[in-house]
């Protein structure tokens, strides 16, 4: 497993068109960044995107394969390598992501000031009354957000897996997951790791196992971005 992190704050329309790696791109990525009304969202998206092919040529040992971005009936995005799983998130001026041999889901969150009180009724009860009575709400709020997200995002399953039926502790870096009734779903275990990330940032990655890398690797647009119009277009 592997771990990456972008910064995008300096990428604008005056240096960035992500128009020129539309040959690159996936359909579904291109109609989202071109819904979007402000450019840095749509830059979010793609740059999420161009990330996963360069990471995919540079794990590719011997032979050479195009790699082709599918989504499943959620949403979920995945490709046509089935030892080559990935998982995107963005918030922020950062982008990540996670790949794996294995199914994985990553998160980042913005920490900020919200109304959360209607929201940790999602969450499973344990998690409610300890968030309630916790002296650093809004910290351990978006902790345990970004927590319950990489699993949700690993399972790819959309919201059609509740938050309330699985919980977590955050006493441990690394913890592992319990869903409702001690049922594992598909007979899988799910283990999380959380991450020291940047300044008012949480960073949390789910996966069917516990063997997490320690550090996170990041890596400047400019490393990647050419390459790709080099490798795919040029």
């Amino acid at each position: 497993m592997e771990i990456y992190a972008v910064n995008i704050e300096n990428l604008n329309e005056l240096n960035f068109d992500y128009r020129t790696y539309n040959q690159i791109l996936s359909e579904q990525t291109l109609d989202k960044a071109n819904s979007f009304r402000h450019y840095k969202d749509s830059i979010r998206t793609i740059i999420g995107e161009l990330l996963i092919h360069y990471l995919y040529i540079q794990r590719q040992k011997t032979s050479y394969s195009t790699l082709v971005i599918l989504r499943n009936e959620y949403g979920k995005p995945y490709c046509n390598n089935k030892m080559f799983h990935f998982n995107v998130s963005h918030a922020g001026n950062w982008v990540v992501c996670v790949v794996d041999t294995q199914q994985v889901g990553i998160d980042i969150e913005l920490i900020r000031d919200i109304d959360y009180t209607d929201i940790i009724s999602l969450f499973h009860p344990s998690e409610s009354q300890k968030l309630k009575k916790t002296t650093t709400n809004m910290e351990h709020f978006f902790k345990l957000w970004t927590v319950k997200e990489s699993v949700i995002k690993n399972l790819g399953k959309g919201l059609s897996i509740p938050f309330n039926t699985f919980f977590v502790f955050l006493d441990h870096e690394v913890t592992s997951v319990h869903f409702e009734g001690d049922k594992l779903i598909n007979g899988t275990e799910y283990h999380v790791k959380m991450y020291d990330f940047k300044q008012n940032y949480q960073l949390a990655v789910c996966a069917l196992h516990n063997n997490f890398p320690e550090v996170i690797n990041y890596i400047e647009p400019s490393k990647f971005s050419p390459y790709l119009l080099e490798k795919y277009i040029m």
